[in-house]
């Protein structure tokens, strides 16, 4: 199992009164931006990170279920 996890650079994130948006531009320049409304629970996971975290402090803060979630969608990425 990766030690950290990481905010991938095509995700770009903003918080909004009633949780947050969450855009991915990993294809941006051939495809729409892909945008969507997440949980303030996603908003701060991606604060937290800020970069690059280990997992183990990420899960300690949140929980193991929602790190796994992030990472299957794509809004976090495994690290080293």
């Amino acid at each position: 199992m990766p030690t950290t996890v990481s905010k991938p650079a095509h995700i770009k994130f903003r918080r909004e009164a009633d949780g947050g948006l969450v855009y991915d531009h990993e294809n941006y320049g051939y495809e729409d931006a892909s945008m969507y409304a997440v949980s303030d629970t996603v908003i701060d996971v991606l604060e937290f990170v800020d970069g690059e975290r280990s997992r183990e402090s990420v899960e300690a803060e949140f929980s193991p279920a929602v790190v796994e979630t992030l990472l299957q969608r794509g809004v976090l990425s495994d690290g080293e």
